[in-house]
């Protein structure tokens, strides 16, 4: 299917073109830089420019220099003039105009003859976009609405986007952010957050790329590819955006039927003989109410039921550099907000509740800016006994076990059940670390003796309080693993890396690749876990980082690397893209493994062919083994950070 069908297919067959470049007035805005040319302009007005002013700008008079040039009806007045008034009047002050606009529209001709040729209608338009902007499948913003190409110029830009993506939360248009600045990059992120945009539908590429023929035929196939994905994903997000607001108002609804003297019941008829305070039940309760009311929204459910269909085999390279923090959402689900921490979970005068995790004060000191953390005391306790005997007025002692806190890394992070553990806890000075539990390691305190260790001047302090079903597990491997309760599959976790890459040369040494993006943004390595519970690594890189691999590959001299490497140098270029993430060897393993894409057999049958190899943290970059040199033509080094 060549692009052009690929778009009919998947219904991309209009574009919206927003540009200052198609206005045929400038604003005062577009002006602003050209403060001596206005000076000028004010100082040498002479009598006969001064009554052909007036004639179409009656309040000349009235109003002072500055508020002139910020006017739009007074810019768009001289404009207008600029025939009439004397040259070296009017030239100055639009020169730098005329000579942006006549550049835009070059550019803007060639963008639309291109995307004619693939079959999709245009429709251009300047600062006034017309209401036929909101039905198109394609947008071209132009990031800078505006000659002065400054902060206010491309707030316009994002105002008339957002303006424009109103009403199509679930089947957004594609966008494709434009611009000739050099500040085009920096503002990707910023401008993906504000508009409320996918990464998977969103693309920026300065001018110069939109009218290179490789470069424009490229990313619209990559975005044409996954936008029914992409699609099912909106609507995902966007369910649960309206799901949440009504699901809240039920549940406030409902809550609100309960008054003061149903809250008095509770506690006289409940309560008051579990020892439970009143606020605190009333989370836990709520809590709950408001997840069956998000559960009960069918919108929501039906976009769950599409996420199904989305492909993992073939899902895009990340488009910004970097990724989400997975970590941070593993510990949100672990653990209830500190915040929650501050309402008391009995009455009984325990200092503690079910599942609260309690560290030294030393380990919890937010170090002074610049200074080395202080050292981690490794000794951590977790409360263990029910919640319903910490609650009763003659609670005595407290059941725990304890465990001890380990680094957060790569090597540390792991789905296989060796031991038992927490995959990650965060201190609060930010520094991340996982906690390794001793079953057999069994304490008590009593009363008296948490009270001292918690105390103001005590040793320690709560850190967090586990969610109920974290906590209920390790009580129940403690209690002989008599059986486990279900939870949440725990997320990949990332970390960024550098990669380095190579091509194994005639003298048999690896000969690096030049390759700037790579360098600047390296990867993530995604750890997860295979099906029968092993560590496995992917490599993600940017969509940026694989297309400068993609032309660094085509430029490789099949004369210029090593004659066993040149067979699989002609696998990788006739590959039809690199992979979005490539697996890696787990970080304790030595050596290079092969790298492998899908192609194709003499018989057209898709089949894995080898493209090259990879290794981490490798000790030896110099040469390669002599049985794995027929594989060098591409050599990628990732080195965890």
């Amino acid at each position: 299917m060549n692009l052009n069908e690929l778009l009919s297919d998947r219904k991309l067959t209009t574009a919206l073109i927003v540009d200052d470049g198609y206005d045929d007035v400038p604003t005062a805005q577009d002006l602003v830089k050209q403060g001596a040319a206005w000076e000028n302009f004010f100082a040498d007005v002479g009598e006969d420019d001064k009554a052909l002013i007036v004639e179409v700008f009656p309040r000349y008079d009235e109003i002072d220099a500055d508020e002139l040039k910020s006017s739009n009806d007074f810019v768009a007045t001289i404009w207008g003039l600029r025939e009439k008034l004397r040259p070296e009047l009017s030239l100055p002050l639009f020169e730098e105009y005329n000579q942006a606009s006549k550049t835009d529209k070059a550019f803007l001709s060639k963008l639309e003859a291109a995307l004619r040729a693939v079959g999709i209608e245009t429709i251009p338009t300047g600062r006034n976009i017309p209401d036929i902007g909101k039905t198109v499948s394609i947008i071209f913003a132009d990031l800078f609405l505006g000659s002065a190409q400054n902060d206010s110029d491309l707030e316009a830009s994002l105002d008339r986007l957002k303006n424009l993506l109103v009403g199509r939360e679930v089947s957004p248009p594609l966008v494709i952010l434009m611009s000739s600045s050099p500040r085009l990059a920096d503002k990707k992120a910023y401008f993906r957050d504000k508009a409320h945009l996918l990464g998977a539908m969103f693309r920026v590429l300065s001018k110069n790329d939109l009218i290179n023929e490789t470069r424009f035929s490229q990313v619209l196939t990559r975005l044409a590819l996954h936008n029914e994905d992409s699609l099912r994903l909106a609507s995902f997000l966007h369910s649960w955006d309206v799901g949440l607001d009504e699901a809240k108002s039920r549940f406030l609804t409902k809550i609100r039927r309960l008054d003061l003297a149903d809250y008095a019941q509770i506690r006289q008829l409940l309560l008051n003989f579990e020892g439970q305070p009143l606020g605190s039940y009333a989370l836990d309760v709520f809590d709950r109410m408001l997840q069956h009311e998000i559960e009960h929204d069918a919108a929501t459910i039906l976009a769950a039921k599409e996420l199904n269909k989305i492909q993992p085999d073939s899902y895009p390279p990340p488009y910004i550099a970097g990724s989400p923090d997975l970590q941070q959402l593993v510990y949100q689900t672990i653990y209830q907000n500190p915040k929650r921490l501050e309402v008391p979970g009995t009455e009984s005068g325990a200092p503690v509740a079910f599942g609260d995790i309690l560290v030294k004060r030393t380990s919890l000191q937010t170090p002074v800016a610049g200074a080395t953390p202080p050292p981690v005391d490794s000794d951590v306790l977790v409360i263990l006994t029910p919640a319903c005997d910490l609650a009763r007025s003659d609670f005595r002692q407290a059941l725990m076990i304890s465990g001890k806190f380990e680094q957060l890394s790569p090597k540390a992070w792991t789905y296989k059940s060796a031991g038992t553990k927490t995959p990650i806890v965060i201190l609060p000075d930010n520094r991340r670390m996982w906690i390794r539990w001793d079953l057999k390691d069994i304490q008590t305190l009593r009363r008296e003796e948490l009270n001292a260790l918690l105390a103001d001047g005590g040793t320690h302090k709560i850190l967090v309080r586990l969610r109920e079903t974290h906590a209920i597990e390790l009580q129940q491997k403690l209690l002989a693993d008599l059986g486990r309760v279900g939870l949440v599959a725990q997320m990949p976790a990332t970390f960024a890396v550098s990669v380095e890459a190579y091509t194994f040369n005639i003298e048999s040494k690896l000969q690096p690749l030049v390759l700037p993006t790579l360098q600047l943004e390296g990867g993530v390595c995604y750890m997860g876990r295979d099906k029968d519970g092993n560590s496995i690594s992917r490599l993600g890189l940017s969509e940026a980082v694989i297309d400068e691999l993609a032309l660094a590959i085509v430029g490789i001299d099949k004369n210029t690397i090593h004659q066993k490497s040149q067979e699989t140098l002609t696998r990788l270029k006739n590959a039809a893209t690199l992979p979005a993430s490539l697996h890696v060897p787990d970080v304790n393993k030595n050596g290079y493994t092969t790298m492998t894409c899908i192609g194709k057999d003499a018989n057209g049958e898709e089949v894995q062919h080898i493209i090259g190899l990879i290794a981490r943290n490798p000790a030896d970059t110099e040469s390669l083994k002599t049985d794995m040199q027929k594989h060098g033509a591409l050599v990628l080094v990732v080195r965890d950070q």
